[in-house]
């Protein structure tokens, strides 16, 4: 098994809403939320969300409270910080909200973000835009 770096000092906020329903998915002392951040999505990057038990090779703890732990990779660090989770049980679009601070560009339906590129960060290959069915169905606007 594979360790962690030390953990990170990133500023990411978990609701107590969005907690408690990760702890209902499974969250526990050993199964985490690993998030990474890959290129899609209208507006450059969008996030990947699952409950993961391993831990690889230059992962990084970038927020734990309580039951709740968030892992996420080397590059994905960069584009986590500033990150805001929440749930909403709303009847249109329920589930968990991921939204960024420090975005300064996003998609019109929230999928997608984009940051101002970090310091000393790899480039990413470009995600697919308006079109590629990355927001909805056909891109935004659809």
């Amino acid at each position: 098994m594979n360790t962690a770096t030390a953990p990170a000092v990133l500023n990411i906020k978990v609701t107590d809403v969005a907690n408690v329903k990760l702890v209902e998915l499974g969250l526990d002392r050993e199964k985490f939320l690993r998030i990474g951040v890959i290129p899609g999505g209208c507006s450059g990057m969008t996030y990947d969300a699952v409950i993961d038990d391993i831990m690889e090779t230059g992962d990084q703890v970038v927020f734990e409270s309580g039951l709740v732990r968030i892992v996420t990779d080397q590059f994905s660090a960069a584009y986590v910080d500033g990150l805001s989770i929440d749930y909403s049980d709303d009847l249109v679009q329920s589930g968990f909200r991921l939204t960024n601070s420090r975005a300064v560009k996003s998609c019109g339906c929230g999928a997608s973000f984009k940051t101002e590129e970090p310091a000393g960060a790899a480039s990413a290959p470009s995600g697919g835009g308006c079109g590629s069915g990355g927001c909805g169905s056909g891109g935004c606007g659809s």
